[in-house]
């Protein structure tokens, strides 16, 4: 909108923009023109005033648009897998993976359903070491973000299983919870209790005289008969995990 005058008089005010458009305006000592299409880039707008004998005067606006970024980036993780779904046997995580954008991808961020968060190193392509699991399923989710403030995701499904480095706990408790036992019989009757952190899969028995073999059940376990000879007979009760 603006203003054109003449000595006598305007009669026509126009606008006509270099990449492309051109109208009359509404008015002419009090011009405006409502709507003038932009193209990306540098537009030069020219507005023409013409008197009633032919005379022109001119003035110029250029205008440089800016679209706005309405595109979201696009990210994949590619490592440890490119799969949906992962199995761990360590506490932390290293994963890496790829992003891109129409303009640029500014931020590259993970965060797991478990409560652990942290931003990547990289954006185009990225990396984040030490990513925490907790035991069982961990979601962990990638975004990845552009100036714009316009975003995308991907996930992966970590299913973590700690190591297991605790034995199993045993006792004989019959025919005695003490570590010696007289008897005037050929053979002896075991029973006893074990357990563990994860589970107890097998119970074996070993006589330092001869004879080995398996119990009857794990967390409560019996051993009918052990063979003996005459003098001392060491025998080891076993637990195994899994």
């Amino acid at each position: 909108g603006g203003l054109a005058s003449d000595n006598v008089g305007v009669v026509w005010v126009g606008w006509a923009n270099s990449r492309g458009g051109s109208g009359v305006a509404s008015g002419t000592t009090n011009w405006s023109v409502p709507a003038i299409g932009l193209q990306t880039g540098m537009n030069v707008i020219t507005v023409t005033a013409r008197d009633g004998s032919g005379n022109v005067g001119t003035a110029v606006l250029t205008v440089t648009y800016s679209a706005p970024d309405t595109t979201a980036p696009a990210v994949t993780i590619g490592g440890p897998t490119s799969a949906a779904t992962y199995t761990s046997t360590s506490s932390a995580l290293t994963i890496s993976g790829t992003a891109s954008d129409n303009v640029g991808v500014t931020q590259v961020t993970w965060a797991t359903d478990r409560g652990a968060a942290g931003t990547a190193s990289g954006t185009t392509t990225w990396s984040a070491s030490g990513v925490a699991l907790q035991s069982g399923a961990n979601i962990v989710t990638v975004t990845a973000r552009d100036a714009a403030g316009n975003r995308s995701t991907d996930t992966l499904t970590v299913t973590y299983t700690p190591s297991d480095t605790t034995a199993p706990t045993i006792t004989i408790v019959g025919p005695t919870s003490a570590s010696s036992y007289s008897t005037t019989t050929s053979a002896v009757t075991l029973g006893g209790t074990s357990s563990d952190n994860m589970g107890v899969t097998a119970v074996t028995w070993a006589n330092s005289r001869g004879g080995s073999g398996f119990s009857s059940g794990t967390t409560s376990w019996s051993i009918p008969t052990v063979s003996l000879q005459g003098g001392t007979n060491v025998i080891t009760v076993t637990a195994q995990d899994a």
